[in-house]
């Protein structure tokens, strides 16, 4: 038997999960009742009451206890939590909702995914934990906080996957597994040593970063692209100095792997205050500021150019974040990406004069290709 009112697999079929778990335990504080008695309640199948049974036993928070009465069984919530759960402040109320909003939104959490049970099961729990009080005030900050985050790639036939390098990754054991890299469109075949596990924001993608005995290096690859994943017998010592935020921060920019290189930029007009005001990266500085006169404007000073220099990771990542500026950023040094960038621009201006000259000489072709 399903449930009376089936939801698909939204949003609203998280929030309805969670609303029912939460009013489960107080409708077990009250009396004993029966899973028969909780399903009306609640409008749901005897079925979905057994997996909030189910959950409700495992969890630290209380006291589920059941008797047998005929041919019903009985339960009931004992008054006293098996700990005291802290008392949040207001603060962590946010911080938790914005977890909330920003793992959920990245498409992480939207059931089925992987870690969609296990982050429901934690929401339901740190609710049931806090005061009535707290979870009034918790359903009006939600109304005023949220993410715009971008939706994240489907990962539901990752799955197994995920699960087995995350074995690999605890149990310091190496593995196999064929990979298909997008920019050499070739797939092959490597020994990899799994360390992390993480979200990448800017690739909206789950990474496994780790020692790959190919290129004799620690790379990030993207689950979705590795085909098959098999757990090798042999042990590996992850290095006992290594940590994922600070390699990142080195090694990684714009979502992409490479070496450090020292990039010095100049941006100009409303890009320059933006550069003025916000840090793309955490070895940025200034290195000289232009400004406008403001007397006129009767305006606080802004810089009309601004000049940074910061040390990032180099490759299609530090490229991409260049020439999403236009030409409000240009590259004072190194000369080499400075090149790189110039021959993007002229790839880009060759390849749209192509298209006015080809629309000239015969826009019977141009109007049947578009």
């Amino acid at each position: 038997m399903g449930d009376k009112n089936k939801k698909t697999a939204s949003g609203s079929h998280r929030g309805d999960l969670i609303s029912r778990m939460n009013r489960i335990v107080p409708l077990l504080k009250e009396k004993w009742r029966s899973r028969e008695e909780l399903a009306e309640q609640l409008d749901v199948s005897t079925r979905t009451i057994g997996r909030y049974i189910d959950e409700l036993s495992l969890c630290s928070f209380y006291y589920l206890r059941e008797k047998r009465e005929g041919h019903r069984i009985l339960y009931k919530i004992e008054e006293g939590s098996k700990f005291i759960p802290p008392e949040l402040t207001e603060s962590d109320l946010i911080a938790l909702l914005l977890a909330e909003e920003v793992i959920g939104e990245a498409g992480l959490t939207m059931i089925p995914q992987p870690f969609a049970v296990n982050f429901d099961s934690l929401m339901v729990k740190l609710r049931s934990a806090i005061s009535e009080e707290q979870r009034k005030r918790l359903s009006k900050l939600k109304s005023v906080l949220g993410s715009a985050v971008s939706p994240a790639k489907d990962f539901r036939k990752d799955r197994v996957k995920i699960g087995k390098l995350l074995k690999a990754a605890l149990d310091c054991r190496r593995v196999r597994m064929r990979y298909h890299s997008l920019s050499s469109n070739q797939t092959t075949e490597r020994i990899f040593e799994p360390y992390s596990i993480y979200y990448d924001p800017d690739g909206a993608t789950i990474k496994v970063i780790g020692f790959d005995h190919k290129r004799k290096d620690i790379i990030p690859f993207s689950i979705d692209h590795i085909l098959e994943v098999r757990l090798m017998k042999e042990k590996f010592e992850r290095p006992s100095g290594f940590s994922l935020r600070e390699f990142l921060a080195e090694n990684c920019f714009n979502g992409i792997h490479g070496k450090p290189v020292r990039v010095r930029l100049r941006a100009r007009g409303v890009t320059a205050r933006i550069f003025a005001e916000r840090k793309f990266h955490r070895t940025q500085k200034i290195i000289e500021e232009n400004f406008l006169n403001s007397s006129k404007a009767n305006k606080p000073d802004e810089p009309e150019e601004i000049t940074v220099e910061m040390c990032v990771a180099d490759g299609r990542g530090l490229l991409r974040f260049i020439l999403s500026w236009g030409n409000e950023v240009e590259v004072l040094e190194p000369p080499n990406i400075r090149q790189q960038v110039k021959e993007t621009y002229e790839r880009a201006l060759a390849l749209y004069s192509w298209g006015e000259i080809r629309a000239e000489i015969c826009p019977s072709l141009v109007d049947k290709t578009s």
